[in-house]
């Protein structure tokens, strides 16, 4: 058992007041249809000598800079008006002491009680959209052995994780700057874009239905249990070969991400095949550098695009390269629409999209998958002045048959969280597949 001692809880501001011409922040169209939770993230760092004291308050009078450029943090969501009243309220900041060695849960894999990290952030999962609610919370937690970690999460109303990377590398770039002696001003090159509201206007629709309560989640009572699946770069590369592609163009190659997909996908179809012919596949796709006009990459906000593939089971289930293929071409047909996305026809596909997706969840007798790819986001580039993270993770997410894919440190693996009901986990665990291609 894990046991954490909070040991000051306080409310970090931005080091400028936040003008009064941006008080008012609406959220867009695809903010307003994202669902109710917070996005957690921690950050794990080995010890590096320095006092935990001193390291919080860097990190502390750093935030509050950074704070003063992604100010929608700061603020509050009103969701009777579907807005941010950017009034300078306060990030949470959370200081707590940890009763165990950093080793006793980094490098543990399949062996490690996910549920164990949720006491390293700062709150539940699904406590967002009331007035009280911070829309950007973090504990810094201290372990015995020196190392530490940064449990952070964000709120999903105003915030993707393309969102979050942004900010946790420039709240780490302005640490270590204090740190290595510099506390004038930062102007750096990417200054996030809060304006994704002018691109994508908000209707005042209700977010989506993803099931999480505002009180920390009881493994005991929602019977979901996550556990971490690591695939190494020989692993995908074998994986890529065995689903290769072939079509009129020629043999293709899947990409790493899609072949972990599609390897996890297909494990948990064929172990639910006798009792679902139909599933569906959810995938979200970043629509950043994809748009005409381009949107630019430090626009902040939800910016993506949430697509649906069909995939019919068999009596055996469903083969590999198919499983892959069918993920594969609607991604490219995403892609391909979000060259149009801004037109008026683009945004209208996006909440007819939602009201399909809607739809297809309310059948029933069909098995859903979550799939989220994380690879892509630097947050292994995160050095807050004492080194690189050694570990990045989720924590235990209460919804089932939900997937999150982190790239490992070195940038060659992935690490799948796999969120499934305790039944499904433990066949999950003996397939044949999973057993070959992951530890």
């Amino acid at each position: 058992m894990l046991k954490v001692e909070v040991v000051s809880r306080e409310l970090i501001k931005p080091y400028t007041s936040t003008p009064l011409s941006l008080r008012d922040y609406r959220i867009s169209l695809i903010d307003e249809l994202a669902p109710v939770m917070n996005v957690p993230t921690i950050l794990y760092y080995a010890d590096d000598l320095r006092s935990s004291s001193s390291k919080c308050e860097q990190l502390k009078r750093s935030m509050s800079k950074v704070l003063a450029r992604f100010y929608p943090f700061a603020g509050r969501y009103m969701k009777d008006s579907f807005k941010v009243d950017c009034s300078d309220q306060g990030a949470e900041f959370v200081e707590a002491m940890v009763d165990v060695r950093l080793d006793d849960l980094v490098g543990r894999g399949k062996n490690l009680k996910t549920e164990l990290l949720n006491y390293l952030i700062p709150r539940p999962i699904g406590a967002g959209d009331e007035a009280t609610d911070p829309l950007l919370a973090v504990q810094v937690n201290s372990f015995v052995c020196g190392g530490w970690a940064i449990g952070l999460m964000t709120s999903h109303r105003i915030a993707d994780m393309s969102t979050t990377s942004a900010f946790v590398n420039e709240w780490a770039i302005e640490a270590k700057r204090l740190v290595e002696g510099f506390d004038g001003d930062c102007f750096p090159d990417k200054s996030p874009v809060w304006s994704s509201a002018s691109l994508f206007p908000g209707r005042k629709m209700s977010g989506f239905p993803f099931g999480l309560s505002r009180e920390k989640e009881n493994v005991e009572d929602h019977k979901i249990v996550t556990k971490v699946f690591s695939f190494d770069g020989r692993a995908i590369s074998r994986i890529r070969e065995k689903a290769r592609l072939l079509d009129n163009s020629g043999e293709r190659l899947p990409t790493r991400v899609q072949s972990v997909f599609g390897m996890i996908g297909k494990s948990i179809i064929d172990m639910n095949a006798a009792r679902f012919k139909e599933f569906w596949a959810i995938q979200a796709v970043n629509m950043r550098g994809r748009t005409i006009p381009p949107i630019s990459k430090n626009q902040c906000g939800n910016l993506y695009l949430t697509t649906s593939t069909q995939i019919v089971a068999g009596e055996a289930g469903v083969e590999l390269h198919s499983t892959v293929d069918l993920l594969m071409q609607t991604v490219k047909r995403e892609v391909e629409k979000c060259k149009m996305i801004l037109s008026v026809e683009g945004q209208m596909s996006i909440s007819n999209g939602f009201y399909e997706m809607t739809k297809i969840l309310a059948k029933p007798n069909i098995g859903v998958l979550g799939f989220s790819d994380w690879c892509k986001f630097p947050v292994y580039e995160a050095d807050f002045g004492w080194g690189k993270p050694v570990w990045v993770s989720c924590v235990n997410v209460p919804v089932a048959n939900n997937i999150y894919l982190f790239s490992d440190k070195f940038g060659k693996g992935i690490e799948a969280w796999v969120n499934l009901n305790i039944d499904d986990m433990l066949k999950f665990e003996q397939d044949s597949s999973i057993m070959e291609y992951s530890t």
